[in-house]
């Protein structure tokens, strides 16, 4: 027996949810299907940040519980390695209670009309003549295989990428390289000692406890803490033996409400979102801001985006790639050229060492303002200047060129995915010219090329 929907989502996360629920406000019939089930349903290992301007978005389509909102941040303070420098970057935010915003979005989008399939993992997409029309699932309380049949299918499957991995020869199909991803691992524990300044997020970059990443605390209160670290993947290091050698010595701990880890994807955008009869959203999309891995802000806005190019597909009746290449430009016009960007920067700030860190951020070669424009806004040519100027005045001008070097080509790569292309047809001479590019600057920086798909 096959279910039919105008629309089936795979994964209850925070993009699916979300998308199910404006897709089926808008009147589609939409099949929501999630492999956890019961309570389970909104659990998911997370850093449980969201900055209030995605808030503000969210609130133009659905007024969120305010149960969900565990703590008002105010900023980030973010850390030198050897602990002497802490630069306060402001910026307004909440540390969410991720498992409650997660049953809320689910329950709205049941509300909406969706019609959720609790304890379902999907296997594997439905391909007939050139395009996706389903999705193969197993029930797993039964082991029963399923089908669901849709005019579209949104993989919103978290980082596993379970349905665009399996589309070998699609361009949504992209893999992640080892380079593309941070492993993680986080606790939530409550302490004996409140920790200081609970309104502002703590960011620690140390390259010996978090090489390649960074470690933080994310106050929920002043004694209920999110504590992790992310390491870049490609050195095969575990983040939880980094965690309890490193991080875990530094609290007394009263109790432990969740532990968890995972992989984030933390690179550039990938290649295409879109197929014929498919879009990815999320973390499944690797829309994950590549400096600090956050992605539940970047899951509301690919799940509005998609949202709206799917609706413009039924109005034409039309569901190729074609018809949804719409979300592509949507997506690279508003964040996915940041993206890029911040990706350069990432790739740079993986070749330096603890004095390197220590010495920028000791002698502020960026301040606290320049910091957060790049992080939130993306790179600034005037930023380049100065750094040209400082060189002549301040010492290890090797590690300034490094860093002007980078906000120039970021500069020019947020500009190339600026100007993506407005079909499929040229899109691979555009891709070319973005490989092109990176190569260039990864060796400038002393990276070897990019890693072959």
């Amino acid at each position: 027996m096959v279910e039919r929907f105008d629309v089936v989502v795979v994964g209850a996360g925070t993009a699916g949810a979300f998308a199910s629920y404006l897709l089926a406000k808008n009147g589609f019939r939409v099949a929501l299907l999630e492999s956890k089930s019961g309570q389970e349903i909104g659990v998911k290992t997370c850093g449980d940040g969201l900055g209030l301007h995605h808030v503000e978005r969210i609130s133009r389509h659905i007024t969120p519980n305010p149960k969900v909102f565990q703590n008002k941040i105010e900023g980030v303070e973010l850390i030198s390695p050897d602990e002497k420098t802490r630069l306060v970057i402001k910026g307004e935010g909440y540390v969410l209670d991720r498992f409650a915003w997660g049953k809320w979005l689910v329950e709205e989008a049941v509300k909406a009309g969706a019609v959720l399939y609790e304890g379902h993992t999907a296997t594997t997409p439905l391909v007939d003549n050139g395009a996706v029309v389903g999705v193969r699932a197993v029930e797993r309380r039964t082991g029963s295989p399923k089908e669901f049949a849709a005019k579209v299918v949104v993989d919103a499957s978290g980082s596993a990428a379970v349905l665009r991995s399996k589309l070998a020869g699609w361009p949504i199909s992209e893999p992640l390289h080892p380079e593309d991803v941070s492993h993680a691992y986080r606790e939530i524990v409550y302490v004996e000692e409140p920790l200081d300044s609970p309104q502002y997020i703590k960011i620690y970059l140390d390259m010996v406890t978090a090489p390649g990443g960074y470690w933080w605390i994310f106050p929920r209160s002043a004694t209920m803490l999110n504590v992790g670290l992310g390491i870049w993947g490609i050195l095969k290091q575990n983040p939880r033996t980094n965690y309890e050698r490193y991080i875990l010595p530094r609290f007394k701990i009263k109790g432990k409400y969740h532990i968890g880890g995972g992989f984030i994807p933390t690179r550039r955008p990938l290649k295409s979102l879109v197929g014929n009869g498919i879009v990815a959203l999320g973390d499944a999309a690797a829309a994950v801001n590549p400096i600090h891995g956050g992605g539940i802000g970047q899951a509301l806005l690919t799940a509005e985006l998609a949202s709206r190019a799917i609706s413009k597909a039924f109005e034409a009746g039309d569901f190729s790639e074609k018809a949804l290449w719409e979300y592509n430009l949507l997506y690279m016009r508003e964040w996915g050229y940041r993206q890029a960007q911040l990706d350069v920067l990432r790739l740079m700030l993986q070749t330096l060492d603890n004095d390197d860190l220590n010495f920028g951020l000791s002698r502020k070669i960026l301040n606290e303002d320049e910091i957060y424009h790049l992080a939130a806004k993306g790179t600034n040519i005037s930023i380049v200047d100065k750094l040209r100027v400082m060189m002549q005045f301040i010492g290890r001008p090797a590690l300034l060129k490094k860093l002007s070097t980078s906000i120039q080509y970021a500069k020019e790569i947020g500009d190339l995915y600026l100007a993506y292309p407005g079909e499929r047809a040229e899109l691979e001479r555009w891709h070319s010219r973005v490989v092109d590019k990176y190569n260039e600057f990864r060796e400038k920086i002393g990276l070897g090329p990019l890693p072959a798909e």
